[in-house]
C-alpha cells in the first residue's frame, strides 16, 4: 500500500511555497500599478519605457526614453541621480546606462555607420557620435591613424549638434549620401565643400534620436567598449588609455 505521508507534506510544502510566493507577486505587481497611475496622473506625456525592481527596498527602477531615475513603490516620490552599491562599491545606474548604450548600438543599421577599420589585429571597437562642423571633432580625427594603428577600429556616426537646418546637418546629410563617404568626411572635417546632394535627412534624423537617447550633450561623444561615454576631445594617448581601463 503507498504511504501517502510523504505525498501529502509534499503538497503542504507547495501550498506553503505558493502562499509566500504569491503575496509577493501580487504586491511587486500592485506598485507598479501605483506607480504607473501616479506618473499618468502627475506627469503626462512621460513615457514608461521600463519599470522593474532595485536591490534597494522599496524603490524601482524608471526608465524612460534612455533616461533612468526612480521612484518610490507608492509613486509619490521620484529621485533623480545614481543608485550606488556601498557595500560592492558599485554606480549601479551607470551600470546599467552602459549596458543600454551597447543594445542600442547594436541596433544601428550599417547604412547609418562609417567604420574605419583597424590597421592588422583588431583589439578594441570604438563608437564616435561627431560632426564635420564641430573643431574638437576634425581634432579628434586627426588622431584616427594612430588609434587604428594600435588595433582600435573606429566606427562614426553623423550628429550634427546644432540639429535640423543648420550647416552641421546639411553637410552630414551629404556626406551620407557621398559615393565614398569616409572621403567626404575626411574632406568635410577640413573644411572641403561636399560634392553630393544632401538626400539622406532621415538617417541624420535616426542619428540625432539615438543621441538624445544615449545622453549625449556635445561632439564629438565617444562609447567605449564597456558602453561607457566619454564625451570631447581626448588625444590618442589618452583615448588609449581610456579604452584599455575600459576593459576593451
Amino acid at each position: 500500500m503507498r504511504d501517502t505521508r510523504f505525498a501529502l507534506a509534499g503538497r503542504r510544502g507547495l501550498t506553503l511555497a505558493l502562499a509566500l510566493t504569491l503575496p509577493s507577486t501580487a504586491a511587486l505587481a500592485g506598485d507598479k500599478d501605483d506607480i504607473t497611475a501616479s506618473i499618468e496622473k502627475h506627469m503626462p506625456g512621460v513615457p514608461i519605457d521600463s519599470l522593474e525592481e532595485t536591490p534597494a527596498k522599496g524603490i524601482y527602477e524608471l526608465t524612460s526614453n534612455g533616461q533612468i531615475a526612480y521612484v518610490t513603490a507608492d509613486g509619490k516620490y521620484l529621485i533623480a541621480g545614481d543608485l550606488i552599491d556601498v557595500e560592492n562599491r558599485q554606480n549601479l545606474t551607470q551600470g546599467k546606462q552602459d549596458a543600454q548604450r551597447l543594445t542600442a548600438l547594436e541596433d544601428i543599421a550599417e547604412e547609418r555607420k562609417l567604420v574605419y577599420p583597424a590597421e592588422g589585429e583588431k583589439k578594441h571597437a570604438i563608437t564616435i557620435f561627431t560632426d564635420p562642423t564641430c573643431p574638437f571633432c576634425d581634432k579628434l580625427h586627426k588622431e584616427l591613424p594612430k588609434l587604428r594603428e594600435a588595433g582600435v577600429e573606429v566606427t562614426y556616426i553623423l550628429t550634427p549638434r546644432q540639429g535640423p537646418g543648420s550647416k552641421g546637418f546639411e553637410i552630414s546629410s551629404k556626406v551620407a549620401c557621398a559615393d565614398d563617404p569616409k572621403a567626404a568626411l575626411d574632406g568635410a572635417m577640413k573644411g572641403d565643400s561636399v560634392d553630393a546632394e544632401a538626400c539622406r535627412n532621415d538617417v541624420i534624423e535616426e542619428n540625432m534620436a539615438l543621441s538624445d537617447r544615449l545622453g549625449m550633450s556635445g561632439t564629438p561623444y565617444t562609447i567605449l567598449p564597456n558602453g561607457a561615454a566619454m564625451p570631447g576631445y581626448r588625444p590618442a594617448n589618452a583615448m588609449l588609455q581610456a579604452i584599455e581601463q575600459s576593459g576593451g
